[in-house]
């Protein structure tokens, strides 16, 4: 066996194992970024889900100070 096909088995020996390895906690945390993703996408959506309820709340007050005023000066 040559120098060159002794370095070509002891990287396949070494490096496959390590790169396989390596691969496997890569899609592990691919499908946990997914996750946290989704999470995020979820608490997200609620957040918006809240200032749009408070925005049209906050114009519901507004309309309603307006009718008020409105049936002060006339009367």
């Amino acid at each position: 066996m040559g120098v060159g096909e002794e370095t070509r088995q002891v990287l396949q020996d070494f490096l496959a194992p390590e790169l396989r390895e390596m691969r496997g906690e890569l899609v592990l945390v691919g499908k946990r970024l997914d996750l946290i993703e989704g999470a995020s996408r979820v608490r997200h959506e609620g957040v918006v889900q809240r200032l749009e309820f408070i925005k049209q709340s906050f114009a519901f007050g507004k309309r309603l100070s307006a009718i008020e005023a409105d049936k002060q000066q006339s009367a």
